[in-house]
């Protein structure tokens, strides 16, 4: 037989226990060569050339042992390899795609070489997209199947009749990429497009999927398809041989290509299967393996996935340009195209809706820095998009001319006329950016190009987290809410633009990095010209960036002095009207869903009390000035329903009224203002039946706040404690405390509100949820039950896993100067259910009584704030018992954070 079929047979495949062996030995080998410095290309080839022979040997044994009628058939068949496998870049635990393709009829030879290679490659263990197929019913099935056809694309002879396999190639390539290359490469690019939605709609995920993500391989692999639909050439190689891509774009895309490759190598031996996935855990290992290690400012984890940013950013941005190039154009395109559009300036012109230069005018622009910024400016102001080709191009040019260049007047006009224009300043930003020019306006970009943050709080990198600020900022010129009002009333808001461009460009350098960006601010202040008040107002804005989320998030908004020190800072209207807008798109640019209404609630009561405090009267529109007007008409309100609910006996004699009036006065504004007057009339009633029900508790959700709210209403009580059962119940119960107020009434009667989030209800929550957890709330309040019984009870199975580079120092701070009634506690510790509780209880072991409690965030750590007395209402003023409680609390919840259940 031809085709070597009676000889050469492989020893040691053929039999299932030793192809075990043998393919668990190549693996154990390839991960040998990979840790003495082997390739990726060669490593996927190498265990493609191991399959080959494997699948080789195979397909000989079935022919060979088969009957007369299988041994005369294979000459109307044969096997090929697809998808990666036909590409040879199999990875060490990647599925495979195999074909048996037949012309004629040789059913019986098929259908053993499919039984016996199949079935093998299943005995192994592979995961197998098999087919068998006749040339025909191929051809077929590519014409109108999307996925085959790109599979058959990629197809490769095997073994058995090699004239089948050329047939087949030569009529697949006439007919079915011959007459349908056109809709093909629109059909994969919007395929691709549908991956972007799925897999990430940008380059900078935390956890990138290296084959499908933005960035990743199936993007070169659709670069590469394209080429062969469009010009009939498979790589990229072949590609820049023949000058359809540049040598420099092979280049960053062979680099590209190889530096995924090994990461995915790594993926799959480390994990003994098929892993695409670069998880937090792999990264700080692969980060040791590729030679990364820990600078004081940045650890070396930070610094592998900085270089994988720029690869694969080089690689979209390359696949992106010849996906644009490689279009093809109809007759009216192409008829188009042969008019010369009218130069604008002389030396811009708009060309199939981009914005472009023409071939003899760029290098004249690329040389000139007022040139360049004025093709931005241009692009902002005809809401037309640059080129990609041009951006590529600039991208080179660009980063010959020395920074000075950029910093004279009239590019800083340029620049922050820019900045000026809300509707696309992020789209005129990013472009710069990806010509490399926005580093040349400010220096400080080029250090956190990629530089991704290592915390489960970040989504992005630093570079675009600022550029999304921006963009979420602009977003608010149409927002009808208090923030769409206030950035409308800004009137320099490419000051605010600025800032949020700088806030966080002093991460990666050793320091704090507001100071640090504070000094980035001041040298940009310099570059621009800006006068003495621009200046300040720049460099307070990158200073305190974090200020206001802070005072909202963990002080008492209802504590005068809180207000009045914030009122101090800020000093103007100006600035807390950019403070406030900074604050919540630096937010809303962390992540989808960082930024929510609870965090809005509070931002925008603590800039309406602040506008208040400064100015004397509320704004217009505000809460504040809302509040002014119905106030007066809530004690009346609640006389009268009170009144006609059939309960006036509860006061016996006593005046509604009088009694109402006394029992407002002691709440704060919130709940005056936000709790409906129903809601009133049962805490009313509640605290006039103490005889009847001591503990009263009950819930709603407030869908303004997408948060569900419970009240617990108690008599006194002897012991302290009933903020820790509080706390404990809704641990046990999973729902996640975002603030408690805690408050005692003139006759003692305990008023505890406690907003939470409940992760189990995207929405709003059941009545039988909010039932549940009064009934168990009530339940351990009342002594009945512990909150160790709950604990118990409802105990789940966790699915979490811990971040990668260990548990943070729990840190606890005892501030006595933020408020002249209460010491205030901020614990900083990693979060865990139950953390809350354990610091309840610890305070209460302390003899301390608690009256709010507010809980945050800092990046990967919970913030858990307490403004607490003695038990006789008194502040904490010894300084040895403060050291007490700051040891005792970090004691406690390490012990807790350490314990394993």
């Amino acid at each position: 037989m031809s085709d070597g079929i009676s000889s050469k047979h492989t020893k040691g495949l053929s039999v299932s226990p030793d192809g075990l062996v043998a393919l668990e030995d190549e693996r154990y080998l390839l991960r040998q060569r990979l840790t003495e410095g082997a390739t990726g290309s060669e490593i996927l080839q190498g265990f493609s050339d191991f399959m080959d022979q494997l699948l080789i040997a195979r397909f000989r044994e079935v022919i060979l042992a088969g009957q007369p009628a299988i041994r005369a058939g294979w000459q109307q068949c044969c096997l090929v390899a697809l998808g990666g496998y036909g590409r040879r870049e199999l990875a060490p635990y990647s599925d495979i795609d195999v074909m048996v393709l037949t012309q004629g009829q040789p059913e019986d030879t098929a259908h053993a070489i499919s039984k016996g290679v199949f079935h093998r490659l299943w005995d192994l263990g592979f995961q197998v997209g098999h087919s068998v197929r006749s040339l025909s019913e191929s051809l077929l099935l590519a014409e109108g199947d999307l996925t085959i056809c790109t599979s058959l694309m990629e197809s490769r002879y095997l073994v058995g009749s090699a004239e089948v396999f050329q047939e087949f190639q030569r009529k697949f390539s006439r007919r079915v990429l011959g007459r349908n290359s056109k809709s093909f490469v629109t059909d994969k690019i919007q395929e691709r497009k549908r991956e972007y939605a799925k897999f990430g709609e940008t380059v900078f995920l935390l956890e990138p999927n290296v084959k499908k993500s933005k960035g990743g391989l199936r993007d070169l692999h659709l670069l590469q398809w394209v080429a062969q639909a469009r010009y009939g050439v498979g790589t990229i190689q072949e590609l820049s041989r023949q000058g359809l891509i540049a040598f420099q774009d092979y280049q960053v895309l062979q680099d590209a290509q190889e530096f995924l490759w090994r990461v995915r190598c790594w993926l799959h031996l480390d994990a003994d299967r098929a892993q695409d996935i670069l998880t937090f855990d792999d990264q700080v290992r692969l980060a040791t393996r590729f030679g990364f290690e820990d600078l004081p400012h940045l650890l070396g984890v930070e610094q592998f996935m900085q270089q994988y940013f720029r690869h694969t950013t080089g690689l979209f941005d390359r696949c992106r340009r010849f996906l644009d190039q490689a279009r093809k154009r109809s007759l009216w395109e192409r008829v188009r195209e042969s008019w010369r559009p009218m130069l604008i300036d002389g030396k811009f012109l708009i060309k199939e809706d981009r914005l472009s230069i023409p071939a003899e005018k760029l290098l004249g622009v690329a040389e000139h820095p007022n040139s360049l910024l004025q093709l931005f400016v241009l692009s902002q102001e005809r809401a037309v998009p640059i080129d990609s080709g041009i951006l590529n191009e600039l991208s080179e040019s660009v980063k010959n001319i020395p920074n000075e260049r950029f910093h004279t007047e009239e590019a800083a006009t340029l620049f922050r006329k820019i900045l000026a224009r809300p509707g696309r300043i992020f789209q005129a930003l990013e472009a710069m950016h990806r010509a490399c020019l926005l580093e040349k306006l400010v220096p400080a970009f080029t250090r956190v190009r990629g530089l991704m943050q290592f915390n489960q709080y970040h989504k992005y990198t630093v570079d675009e987290h600022s550029l999304f600020a921006v963009r979420e900022a602009e977003r608010f010129s149409e927002d009808q809410g208090l923030v769409g009002e206030v950035y409308r009333k800004i009137q320099d808001k490419d000051l605010l633009h600025l800032a949020l461009l700088l806030h966080d460009l002093g991460k990666g350098r050793p320091g704090d990095h507001s100071e640090v960006g504070q000094e980035i601010a001041q040298k940009m202040a310099d570059r621009l010209q800006l006068n003495d008040k621009e200046r300040q107002a720049l460099g307070f804005l990158v200073l305190q960036h974090l200020l206001m989320s802070h005072i909202a998030f963990r002080r008492d908004l209802n504590d005068p002095k809180i207000i009045l020190t914030f009122a101090r800072k800020v000093k103007s209207v100006e600035m807390l009207r950019k403070l406030f807008v900074l604050t919540i798109a630096d937010i809303s640019a962390v992540g989808p869903g960082v930024m929510n209404k609870w965090k809005e609630t509070l931002l925008s009561e603590l800039y309406s009390r602040t506008y208040e405090e400064i100015t004397g009267k509320p704004e217009e529109g505000s809460a504040s000035s809302v509040r002014e007007n119905f106030l007066g008409d809530v004690r009346d309100s609640l006389v009268q329903a009170l009144t006609i609910s059939a309960q006036e006996s509860l006061w016996k004699g006593e005046s509604i009224g009088g009694w109402v009036g006394t029992y407002l006065r002691q709440f704060p504004d919130r709940y005056v203002r936000d709790t409906p007057v129903e809601v009133m009339v049962r805490h009313c009633l509640a605290v006039r039946q103490f005889t009847k029900k001591p503990v009263h508790v009950e819930g709603r959700f407030q869908s303004e706040m997408g948060i569900s709210e419970y009240v617990l209403i108690a008599q006194p009580q002897e012991k302290p404690g009933i903020f820790m059962k509080a706390t404990g119940v809704l641990a046990a119960l999973e729902l996640q405390v975002l603030d408690a107020q805690v408050l005692t009434l003139t006759d003692g009667t305990v008023f505890d509100v406690f907003s939470v989030h409940d992760p189990d209800y995207e929405q709003h929550p059941p009545l039988s949820r909010f039932h549940d957890v009064a009934q168990e709330m009530e339940m351990v309040v009342g002594g009945q039950e512990s909150v160790e019984q709950i604990f118990s009870r409802r105990r789940r199975i966790r699915f979490g896993r811990q971040f990668p580079t260990g548990r943070r120092s729990t840190e606890v701070y005892i501030d006595n100067e933020v408020s002249d009634v209460y010491t205030v506690i901020d614990v900083f510790a990693d979060d865990k259910q139950g953390l809350l509780y354990v610091v309840a209880k610890t305070l209460v072991g302390l003899g301390l009584s608690t009256h709010m409690a507010r809980i945050g965030t800092r990046l990967d750590q919970v913030v858990d704030v307490f403004y607490v007395t003695t038990t006789a209402g008194e502040k904490i003023l010894r300084t040895e018992a403060l050291q007490r409680i700051q040891r005792t609390i970090q004691s406690s919840v390490d012990t807790f954070l350490d314990c394993e259940t």
